[in-house]
């Protein structure tokens, strides 16, 4: 048990300590504001505050922890042993507050300060110090905590023995499950029709041999899923789109009976999550109705989701979730960059600054996705496993989860996707390395 001196208790102090040596270490730990327990403690210890008491091993803290109000803060870059740092402080056993840091990070504290966003009403990555501190990339909260480790085992050996073993976990968001199947005599006949005034025959001919099952519709990857997660030993979780129809939602009716069989057969298999619609973002009743569709479904509840769009909005997107009875979310992420948004690959609970609480929600963050690699990042197929193997191999140093996003379209290797036949199980290859 490590002992820490710290001149007040707050609500982000135990977040941020928790996150660190409870989740990440797996190490006990306790804090105390008296000077003399603390000076009477043989064993490890060390002070987090202003101000050192003697000789002790100190970690000079910035005012974030010992604050209740969301500010603007003027944000200070430093290096430290080659990794980017936050919060510089001019004593202790470090040039920087990676208490502070990381809470600054993984709280997504800059989202809720005033930000312009993007044509969805989303965070813009560019806004972010990840970006202006070129660390995108890293999951640098975990190479923190892999100093913070360091320093402590240096004066007390053997304190701490874990920083997590590596781990990971492919993801496949269902927005449409069929590019052409069962999609009702509508929308059908209207895209049959569209290929005949353009007099697209080929199109024309090929789609009307789908429709009669004498072709695979090209989103029909569910086999070669399957095969692909019976090689690797691996189970995926999945994440399908329920909403109603709409701009942005164009899945299959939630009740279209193809839709309802592979829901349940992908069910009996693999976690089953929900992809709130775009639509349901901003209605707490629709998330709710497209909740309990899929539990119908399935016959059981549904705790996992991930947004559609990654339409991630703090903190209302994850206080609706949690009023919906969801338990994990999955968008901690970009759809436009890859990386890690909350600067760790490790799973953790949402705080929720206004409130200034820690919640039950747990998020796991993801660090890159097919489409973005593919429509914001312009990277040719033979080009991803270069791409994604330095995140993939940081993640690995320090002994977090990979999280990674394909969808069933990717793997179909026809439409705008096509050569990317092969590239999710060369990322699953590459993980599991």
């Amino acid at each position: 048990m490590i002992l820490v001196l710290v001149p007040q208790l707050t609500n982000r102090l135990t977040y941020i300590f928790d996150f660190y040596f409870k989740e990440l270490f797996k190490s006990d730990y306790e804090f105390t504001t008296d000077a003399e327990k603390f000076k009477d403690f043989s064993q490890a210890k060390f002070s987090y505050g202003f101000k050192q008491l003697n000789d002790e091993l100190f970690f000079e803290a910035n005012q974030l922890l010992f604050e209740a109000n969301i500010s603007i803060i003027d944000i200070s870059f430093g290096i430290y042993k080659e990794i980017k740092t936050l919060f510089p402080v001019k004593t202790g056993a470090l040039p920087f507050d990676p208490f502070a840091a990381g809470f600054y990070m993984i709280t997504r504290y800059e989202e809720y300060l005033p930000h312009k966003k993007d044509r969805h009403n989303r965070y813009k990555p560019e806004s972010s110090v990840a970006i202006s501190g070129g660390f995108l990339e890293k999951p640098i909260v975990n190479f923190w905590a892999l100093v913070i480790k360091e320093i402590i085992n240096n004066k007390y050996p053997q304190t701490i023995n874990n920083v997590g073993a590596y781990t990971f976990q492919p993801t496949l968001d269902i927005d449409n499950a069929y590019a052409y199947r069962y999609k009702g005599v509508l929308r059908t006949s209207l895209s049959l029709a569209q290929r005949l005034v353009k007099l697209e025959f080929n199109k024309l001919s090929k789609r009307i041999k789908i429709h009669m099952g004498k072709l695979q519709d090209p989103y029909d990857t569910y086999d070669k899923q399957r095969r692909i997660h019976r090689a690797y030993k691996i189970t995926p979780n999945y994440f399908f789109l329920l909403g109603d129809y709409g701009k942005y939602d164009k899945n299959l009716p939630y009740d279209n009976e193809h839709m309802v069989k592979l829901v349940k057969s992908l069910g009996e298999e693999a976690p089953i999550g929900l992809h709130p619609s775009y639509g349901s973002n901003a209605s707490e009743s629709k998330l709710l109705t497209e909740k309990k569709r899929l539990e119908s479904i399935l016959s059981r509840q549904v705790t996992k989701s991930r947004q559609h769009y990654i339409k991630l909005t703090l903190p209302e997107t994850y206080r609706n979730l949690l009023k919906a009875g969801i338990k994990e979310d999955y968008s901690m992420g970009y759809s436009t960059k890859i990386g890690f948004r909350a600067g760790t690959c490790s799973s953790f609970l949402f705080f929720d600054l206004e409130k200034n609480i820690t919640t039950d929600l747990r998020i796991y963050p993801f660090a890159f996705m097919d489409s973005t690699l593919k429509f914001f990042l312009k990277v040719r197929s033979k080009e991803v496993i270069n791409h994604v193997t330095p995140l993939v191999n940081d993640v690995k140093k320090v002994g977090g989860q990979l999280i990674f996003i394909f969808h069933n379209e990717s793997l179909g290797n026809e439409r705008q996707w096509k050569n990317w036949g092969e590239v999710y199980e060369k990322v699953i290859r590459l993980a599991k390395e």
